[in-house]
């Protein structure tokens, strides 16, 4: 009768053991792919911008930066709120049309919906959303462009990879519809023409 008690809890102890030793550890859903994206998030990003259509010829590709910062309700629906800038050198043929070597500096805010596909490490999303940005002539006098405030509205997609539980990396491609061209009033703008931009961010979430 002892014995068949003793094997019992020896039984007993195996396959408790042998259960544990199958359960993930803590960090195992980072592991297999699968992690928490809820929370609060900040980017900072650097990358290029430039312009389609009939504003393309005139306006040379650029360097683009960015600040952004959010909230994800859950691991796949999030609100941004974000500040991006860019610089676009003029690059008109007729030289006698300006003086100096200006080029447009944008600054603009803007707030847009993401929704990701995946709750993984590697996490594809796509976004929408409405800003308003201003136009400035800098270093020299053209008499194409000139200073102006307009709207806009970003449309994009991108992936993100959380590195580590704080820190992630994203790379985004974006395309803006421009609601007034007015800091180009001389050029003949069409309804599809707006503004390209992929970028690169770092960041963190919480």
């Amino acid at each position: 009768m002892r014995r068949s008690i003793a094997l019992g809890l020896c039984l007993a102890g195996l396959t408790g053991g042998a259960a544990r030793a199958q359960d993930p550890p803590p960090d195992a859903p980072t592991r297999m792919g699968r992690v928490d994206w809820q929370g609060p998030y900040f980017l900072l990003g650097l990358g290029v911008e430039g312009y389609t259509g009939k504003l393309a010829p005139n306006l040379d590709p650029g360097p683009s930066y960015g600040v952004f910062v959010g909230y994800r309700a859950n691991d796949y629906l999030g609100l941004e709120l974000g500040y991006s800038g860019g610089v676009s050198s003029l690059s008109v043929a007729d030289s006698s049309d300006f003086f100096g070597t200006p080029d447009i500096v944008r600054n603009g805010a803007q707030a847009a919906l993401t929704i990701g596909f995946t709750p993984t490490r590697l996490q594809p999303y796509v976004l929408g959303g409405i800003g308003v940005e201003r136009y400035s002539v800098r270093e020299g006098t053209f008499f194409r462009f000139f200073d102006d405030t307009g709207g806009y509205a970003p449309v994009g997609a991108g992936v993100r990879f959380k590195i580590n539980p704080q820190l992630t990396a994203e790379v985004r491609g974006s395309y803006s519809f421009l609601f007034g061209q007015d800091f180009a009033p001389s050029q003949d703008i069409g309804a599809g023409d707006g503004r390209y931009s992929g970028i690169l961010m770092i960041g963190g979430s919480y």
